[in-house]
């Protein structure tokens, strides 16, 4: 009786095993910490009244503790009870076992949050992406990964607000994309946007292109307490995409301007361009059109006035077996019913 009120009043969790693994002692806080009646927990196998211990590491070191008669600790997570422990396993010469536990989940999980925020922050940190968070109605950066500093010339810009960090933005929009988020709680996301801002803080402004994401962050009780900032700078391929569209612009212009019919293709053979002496001699013109609708579309026909076979014409041969196809003579039979020998 003297040795269960002691138990009762010690602060930790206590079983005591027998030589056989059976429990043969629970104090209350035992009861509390695994929400069973000491009468669910006395006389059972040790595995067996706590199921998340067999086959752990919680069992090897209490085995280990008898086997060297050594005390040994170790922490041990329950997933039906969503609670760490931290045990200690303490042998006697009778071949009894005490085993002490306290409950360490709070610790646990604050450390396994902090490991998960690190790692993020590790993520972020390295992302090929400039990355910033910002704080407050009034924008305040509080995190500016590795590639946002490379954008902004590694500027120290953290603690300041957006609008006294980079004031070239202002009339550009941004500021006022940044107050809708906040004020909306509604995510933004821009393509190609473009932008005039000063990279190194020396006065000297360029010119760029970025893709933007405005993603806001909320508190537990819903609130909007910030902003996180997500840019690619898309300005070589704007810049490389609009040099290949003007390029492509003068070739069609030139094209267009030649007496000689012409007719240009994509890789599978759909026509993509037709200038105006093709389409005087057809009289029609039919974009997006597959090899396999070529008679169709321009009523094309042997010499003879027969159905020109269209994986035989020279535009199908030339662009699906890569060949060379000259002096090859064809019957065009127009809209209006006349005729061209082509």
């Amino acid at each position: 009786m003297m040795l269960q009120t002691i138990l009762d009043n010690v602060t930790d969790g206590v079983l005591v095993l027998d030589a056989d693994w059976r429990i043969t002692e629970a104090n209350r806080r035992a009861e509390t910490l695994f929400r069973r009646r000491r009468a669910d927990l006395v006389g059972r196998l040790v595995w067996e009244a706590l199921p998340d211990v067999a086959g752990t590491r919680f069992e090897s070191e209490v085995r280990a503790a008898r086997e060297q008669g050594l005390v040994r600790i170790v922490e041990h997570f329950y997933p039906s009870l969503y609670v760490w422990h931290k045990v200690r396993a303490a042998p006697s010469d009778e071949g009894h076992i005490l085993l002490l536990f306290s409950d360490i989940t709070e610790i646990a999980r604050r450390q396994h949050g902090e490991a998960v925020r690190e790692a993020v922050r590790s993520i972020v940190r390295q992302a090929p992406i400039a990355i910033s968070i910002v704080r407050g109605p009034e924008h305040r950066f509080e995190v500016v990964n590795e590639m946002g500093l490379r954008l902004i010339g590694d500027r120290e810009v953290e603690g300041r607000t957006v609008r006294d960090a980079f004031p070239e933005l202002e009339g550009q929009g941004f500021f006022e994309l940044l107050d809708q988020v906040y004020a909306t709680g509604q995510p933004f996301e821009g393509h190609e946007m473009p932008v005039e801002f000063d990279p190194t803080g020396t006065g000297e402004r360029v010119k760029g292109c970025f893709n933007v994401i405005y993603q806001p962050l909320f508190e537990a009780d819903g609130r909007v307490s910030g902003i996180l900032s997500l840019s690619v700078d898309v300005t070589d391929l704007v810049a490389e995409r609009s040099q290949m569209q003007r390029a492509a612009a003068e070739h069609r212009a030139i094209l267009a301007q030649l007496l000689e019919g012409v007719i240009v293709t994509d890789a599978e053979g759909r026509i993509r361009f037709v200038n105006e002496a093709a389409e005087r001699m057809h009289g029609t013109v039919r974009l997006d059109v597959a090899p396999d609708a070529y008679t169709r579309e321009y009523h094309l026909l042997r010499e003879d006035g027969s159905e020109y076979p269209p994986q035989e014409l020279p535009l199908s041969r030339a662009a699906l077996n890569d060949e060379v196809v000259t002096n090859e003579r064809w019957l065009v039979r127009r809209v209006d019913g006349t005729e061209a020998r082509l």
